[in-house]
């Protein structure tokens, strides 16, 4: 088999282990590059550090993943074959979607189907087709996310790819749902939706043995169910029930373990529903011990914490209530290291990886220019070689050879030019350097300052609680804590005002807006400004307020729809706008 071949064989193997055996996927991909390195055409080890992008993203190591995407962009350029240099695109977009940087991620995505365009790379264009409609999906623009929908369902046929066509359903029936949230009234299209989910999961089960990530049949099985708990009566439980035993039948298979959570969160809340509150804790609690020293997920532990400390407090156990929410603020402080850790971390890469571009054109700037220098110099003794003969034969030539003398002297003096510029490139090249460091400088102060604050306010809040418990008092226990809660909930709200305050720099910038919105922005939408305003991407948002990103990105819709800016309009730069009026 040709090496090349071999490669491919490799590449798709790491892929379809991942999810299973992590550190035999880094094996394979090691083993594709090494056989990439005995090649000459770039094509072997562009396709393996392509693949070790998308494995170490998974491995949360993020600057190794910027590093290889870098020398796969490096090797693509040496080989002509446009699957590899698609495929290289298509992880570089999918970095930039991973950090949340949808824009960039687009242009790089329809620059790696440009390339895969008639060369039977129909899986690939089924999984970018994914991605292009999930960027438009949340209501965003239904008519471009059903497009893109329909081109994957279309290339995952071409491709006879069973994974591809799971994914295909998987994108199909996400649009069906996002419509009927759009238009609650219209169950045809929840239904749709209810039948697509369906004939993936009928797709799974028949071709289990054809099928290599099974991460989307776990998220396709828990979505139906989902569906059945909010949107369907009681009566349908069995249906709900049937479909978690799928999510979780596969989530502990596979080690996903944020599925598997979810799954039993879902079944806690049936049990709350029914008031069997001590089942439904046993539940939540059953989950934690599955997934609890697996793997660390500290914003959904603190999601089930939190709904512990729920039904404890209607359990009318305040002190275990307390207990569970003393493990809900660790979780979620451990959320917010954890976030704050990978912001420093991605803006690092992604700096180091710009400043290495720098450096790649400024050495081949200079290395254009050594080529230039040396042509000049060879063409330098030829000429005087010719111009010593010439002078041997006749005067005539000698004065020839004198204009061929200035004519050196005009280039050098070109050379010297060329040098001249080579060094106010690299003065610009430091000076871009500087204001990226004083940026990202400027941003890490701002987190560490913003996160400070938070874990100051949290950390006086658990010795409220812990300190407050007056024995003495002629108030009963149970009403000392529910008076504890209450003051809990209120520096809570305290402390969003707050830290919306702390950010605000024009006194008159909530009251412009409110005028912009003929006074329809509620509290929650300034909060989303303010965060807007200091520069927190969606992610960052989600982490701080406890939510998905997914909602982060609905509210910012929602808040463009009541200013009144249109779908192209940008709604961080109008902020900035309407902060520095005065």
């Amino acid at each position: 088999m040709p090496k090349a071949d071999r490669i491919n064989i490799l590449c798709k193997l790491a892929k379809a282990n991942f999810e299973q055996n992590l550190p035999l996927s880094f094996k394979q991909a090691n083993e594709a590059l090494q056989l990439g390195q005995t090649l000459s055409d770039g094509r072997g080890k562009a396709m393996a550090f392509a693949t070790l992008i998308h494995l170490f993203v998974w491995k949360k190591d993020l600057k190794k993943a910027y590093s290889c995407r870098d020398s796969a962009m490096y090797y693509a350029k040496k080989t002509k074959d446009p699957v590899t240099i698609g495929f290289v695109w298509f992880r570089n977009g999918w970095l930039d979607l991973i950090n949340d940087d949808n824009d960039q991620s687009a242009r790089k995505l329809l620059k790696a189907l440009d390339y895969f365009k008639g060369h039977g790379a129909s899986e690939y264009e089924s999984t970018i087709y994914h991605y292009l409609a999930s960027f438009y999906s949340y209501g965003n623009d239904p008519a471009k996310q059903t497009k893109y929908a329909n081109l994957c369902y279309q290339a995952a046929l071409e491709s006879k790819q069973v994974d591809a066509l799971n994914n295909a359903y998987f994108t199909i029936g996400q649009t069906y749902f996002d419509r009927f949230k759009a238009n609650p009234n219209n169950r045809t299209l929840l239904d749709s939706a209810l039948m697509i989910n369906k004939k993936s999961l009928l797709l799974a089960k028949q071709q289990e043995g054809r099928l290599l990530l099974r991460s989307n049949t776990a998220a396709i099985a828990l979505n139906t169910a989902n569906t059945y708990f909010q949107y369907f009566p009681a009566a349908y439980r069995d249906s709900a029930e049937k479909y978690l035993d799928v999510a979780i039948g596969i989530a502990t298979k596979t080690n996903l373990h944020e599925v598997l959570l979810n799954c039993y969160g879902m079944r806690s809340e049936y049990a709350m529903r029914d008031g069997r509150l001590n089942e439904a804790e046993k539940i939540l609690l059953d989950g934690l011990n599955k997934a609890d020293g697996v793997v660390s997920m500290p914003l959904t532990k603190a999601r089930i914490f939190e709904a512990l400390a729920k039904i404890a407090e209607k359990k009318g156990d305040s002190q275990l209530s307390l207990s569970y929410l003393k493990q809900y603020f660790e979780c979620y402080k451990q959320a917010f290291n954890e976030e704050k850790i990978n912001s420093i971390a991605r803006v690092e890469a992604q700096y180091q990886s710009e400043k290495k571009e720098q450096e790649i054109a400024y050495l081949q700037k200079e290395a254009s220019f050594a080529k230039k220098l040396t042509a000049f110099y060879i063409s330098l003794g030829v000429m005087a070689m010719a111009v010593l003969l010439f002078f041997l034969r006749s005067y005539n030539f000698k004065l020839k050879a004198a204009v061929k003398k200035q004519e050196l002297v005009d280039q050098q003096k070109t050379a010297a030019e060329l040098r001249a510029q080579l060094k106010e490139a690299e003065a610009i090249r430091l000076q871009t350097e500087q204001v990226l460091l004083k940026e990202r400088g400027e941003r890490l102060q701002k987190e560490v300052m913003a996160g400070t604050l938070q874990i100051e306010e949290k950390n006086e809040l658990l010795e409220l609680l812990s300190g407050k418990v007056d024995k003495e008092s002629h108030l009963s226990f149970d009403e000392q804590m529910k008076r504890i809660l209450n003051q809990q909930r209120k520096m809570d709200k305290d402390f969003e005002a707050h830290k919306a305050d702390f950010f605000e720099t024009n006194p008159a910038f909530f009251e412009r807006l409110q005028q912009q919105a003929n006074q329809s922005l509620t509290r929650l939408d300034l909060k989303y400004c303010s965060y807007m305003l200091m520069g927190l991407s969606n992610k960052e948002v989600s982490v701080r307020l406890g939510i998905e990103p997914k909602s982060v990105r609905m509210s910012r819709y929602r808040i463009k729809q009541k200013l009144g800016l249109g779908k192209d309009d940008d709604l961080s730069l109008f902020l900035q706008n309407q902060s520095l009026k005065h």
